[in-house]
């Protein structure tokens, strides 16, 4: 009972360190705690006073209590220190069975605390765990509490299914039982949603790049981070001709101070949700195909809404959400942000005759200005954006001209050293012609607004890579990337990269199905609303409506040929099963009949008024019997004896020892 309860607190203490609330320092404090725990008994031997007991406890209750309101990050960090003090402390002073219910008690508790923030499929294998040893143990105290008055009892008579291998049997089909309950009440239960995840406070750390200011060169600080960032799952097909442009837009910047972006946000709104629950933040120009992607969002710490440009509904759990006037959207809910739908009306390819048309910005645009601001540089930058652009017929063709000097004469890298005093655009473009998306972005639209075209640079992720077995992009944190949106008169805001960045290694087979798997965790067990119940039960009426039996097709049905020799042998193998058994084919097992040799034993006494009473043993009635004949008690004994192997030990009796016992049937006549 103590290996059990010692186990549930470890499998108590796995699902703390894969909800993030127990460090590998605290993971390494506990585990000496819990094997010095193991030999308390010893240790409390040698202390005979308990005083110090008192002492250490008030010590730690008082440290406990400071921890909670004073140093935890958050309230449920807190709560976890004082639960796995509570937890150490029963195991240090535990003294009977009866504290090993306590420890189950504890043990779920902090299956609960880890419950509220363990996304990852693994928390599934604790859930079972716990659901298996927690039983175990509770059947094994209930075992010890009820047999504590019966001590005196001899144990040799003890029956077989109270040994721990038949509890611990035992324990299994209970927890399988437990399992398969709680996964069909799951489905049916009312969702709550992600209601504790703002109790736990730590939502991730923020990403470099996704706040309202950039400095150049933030992004190589996570692009050699491959933790994943989000998943998105594309329900439906994408045209090829689409997937060069496709990616999955963040904020945007549109004033630059010659080292950072920033984004100004002069019109920004506030828009809450509608009774369709969902958010019309674009209108349909028709130019694109409409695709629908549902992203999961990994607990990153930015409140920017990421989906393919451009967005024009979403879906979120979400109260309010603000958008501005670049079309990036945010929402403050943390726990709303994790998981949301979006329906982009995707970009295509600027055809040839885009830009041919001589234009200026539309009334209702924002002013040129704010796209063309500029700060002081050198006048080597708008001297090489001209050199590169002369001779282009119109704007499209100039962009194109500097997106491909870009690409072709610079070289990608996340090796970023200051070699010079030049300000850092001056530097990449003049000395050391190398650098990562940032400043290919910048220089891309610094070029663009120095030639009069309207331009801005956007934060956000690359495509990622594509996962065949859930039909969704992997986006990791190194997918993190910067590009441009210049303004085309004619056409509108077209999407303009010019980083020569390469696209990261493909995973293997066994992670992408992995990873799949941990994707269908997350959204069917983690994330499971009440909406999907509402659908999931519309579904099943709509298909048990229409669900009807032909019985013509199934008259008409045929086997295949090959069913026949496989039920034919299958049969065969049956029949001389039952005919190779015992007894034959119409005789039951040696346990479920009569002996032939008892049977006639009982018909003699049967004649002297001897007959087995309600409820009375074999045994109990040959005693009877005896004491009434006492000239047949070693006939009544031996015939008692091989009743009780034929009948209860499923013997199968040779033939001399078969004649010994119809001779003892005999002599009782």
């Amino acid at each position: 009972m103590r290996l059990a309860a010692y186990l549930l607190v470890a499998d108590g203490l796995v699902g703390l360190v894969l909800a993030g609330l127990l460090g590998p320092a605290g993971l390494v404090v506990v585990g000496l705690a819990l094997l010095l725990s193991w030999w308390q008994a010893a240790i409390r031997a040698r202390i005979h006073t308990r005083a110090l007991g008192a002492v250490l406890v008030g010590v730690a209750a008082a440290a406990s209590t400071v921890d909670l309101v004073y140093v935890a990050e958050s309230m449920l960090d807190g709560l976890v220190h004082m639960l796995l003090f509570l937890v150490l402390a029963r195991l240090f002073t535990s003294d009977s069975v009866k504290d090993a219910r306590t420890v189950a008690f504890l043990a779920f508790f902090m299956l609960v605390a880890a419950s509220s923030a363990a996304f990852d499929v693994g928390f599934l294998f604790v859930f079972i765990g716990f659901l298996l040893l927690s039983t175990w143990l509770l059947l094994l105290q209930h075992v010890l509490v009820e047999s504590e008055p019966a001590s005196d009892r001899a144990v040799a008579g003890s029956p077989q299914w109270a040994s721990p291998r038949m509890l611990l049997g035992l324990a299994a089909v209970a927890s399988v039982a437990t399992f398969l309950i709680t996964t069909a009440l799951f489905f049916v239960i009312p969702r709550v949603g992600l209601a504790a995840l703002p109790f736990h406070g730590k939502i991730g750390s923020l990403v470099t790049g996704f706040s309202d200011r950039v400095e150049l060169g933030a992004y190589g600080q996570i692009q050699n981070d491959a933790s994943i960032a989000m998943r998105v799952h594309v329900p439906g097909e994408i045209p090829d001709e689409a997937l060069p442009l496709l990616r999955w837009r963040g904020i945007v910047f549109d004033e630059f101070d010659g080292r950072a972006w920033s984004a100004s946000h002069t019109a920004r709104a506030t828009l809450r949700r509608s009774l369709a629950s969902d958010y019309r933040v674009g209108t349909y120009r028709g130019r694109g195909p409409l695709v629908t992607q549902e992203v999961f969002l990994e607990p990153i710490g930015t409140e920017v809404i990421f989906s393919a440009p451009r967005a024009l509904r979403l879906e979120t759990r979400a109260p309010e959400i603000t958008v501005d006037d670049m079309g990036t959207v945010t929402v403050p809910s943390a726990s709303a942000r994790l998981h949301y739908r979006v329906e982009s009306e995707l970009e295509m390819p600027a055809p040839p005759s885009a830009g041919r048309k001589q234009g200026r910005l539309p009334a209702d645009e924002p002013s040129v200005a704010r796209y063309l601001q500029l700060p002081a540089l050198g006048p080597r930058i708008s001297a090489l954006a001209r050199r590169v652009t002369a001779g282009a017929r119109n704007p499209h063709e100039a962009a194109r001209r500097l997106v491909e000097h870009l690409s072709s004469e610079y070289r990608y890298s996340l090796t970023l050293e200051r070699r010079t005093k030049l300000p850092p655009l001056e530097e990449f473009l003049f000395e050391t012609r190398a650098g990562n998306c940032e400043y290919f972005a910048a220089a891309l639209a610094v070029m663009l607004r120095s030639q009069g075209i309207p331009a801005r640079v956007v934060g956000g992720f690359q495509r990622g890579e594509w996962n065949p077995f859930g039909r969704y992009f992997t986006v990791r944190m190194r997918d993190a990337h910067a590009w441009v949106e210049a303004y085309i008169p004619g056409t509108g805001w077209i999407t303009l990269d010019p980083s020569p960045r390469g696209e990261e290694a493909a995973a293997s087979s066994a992670a992408q199905y992995l990873d799949a798997l941990r994707l269908r965790w997350y959204r069917y067990v983690i994330n499971w609303s009440l909406r999907d119940q509402v659908e999931m039960a519309t579904t099943i009426r709509r298909q048990a409506s229409s669900w009807r039996v032909d019985w013509t097709e199934l008259r008409a049905w045929r086997p295949p040929a090959l069913a026949y020799p496989l039920v034919g042998g299958l049969a065969l193998a049956v029949v001389l099963w039952l005919w190779r058994r015992p007894g034959g084919l119409t005789s039951a097992r040696p346990a479920d009949r009569m002996p032939a040799f008892y049977a006639r034993a009982l018909r003699a006494l049967a004649r002297r008024g001897l007959r087995p009473a309600a409820g009375e043993t074999a045994r109990e009635f040959g005693a009877r019997a005896a004491a009434a004949l006492p000239g047949a008690t070693p006939a009544l004994a031996r015939l008692t004896e091989g009743y009780e192997r034929v009948r209860f030990g499923d013997a199968t009796l040779g033939a001399t020892e078969r004649t010994a016992l119809e001779a003892c049937a005999s002599s009782l006549r």
